[in-house]
């Protein structure tokens, strides 16, 4: 019984600490998209692009982000719902908003 409750423990506290990981992970992408949205020269495509790739890294592992299937992924997505009219729709607010921030 004690030992069953000691996993449990410890069940919860590893998983505070993942959250809080991956909690730290997204403030740190969506700085680094908000400063990519700061720079001069990059245009709503390329913005669109990095937001979906930070996506993707985050749900599928940052590792994979320099693999070119990954890349081919990112790029397939991104078509996919640039294509799409509601898909457009978001992919355009999300990059105003990121704009926005970085003024």
């Amino acid at each position: 019984m004690v030992l069953r409750q000691r996993m449990l423990e410890r069940s919860k506290s590893s998983g505070a600490r993942r959250k809080e990981a991956t909690v730290e992970a997204k403030a740190g992408w969506v700085d680094s998209l908000h400063a990519l949205a700061a720079l001069e020269g990059v245009d709503d495509h390329q913005l669109g692009r990095a937001l979906i790739q930070n996506i993707l890294a985050d749900q599928f592992g940052s590792d994979l982000v320099n693999d070119s299937k990954f890349q081919q992924v990112v790029e397939k997505v991104t078509e996919a719902l640039e294509s799409d009219v509601a898909g457009s729709v978001l992919i355009r607010r999300c990059v105003g908003e990121l704009r926005a921030a970085a003024s």
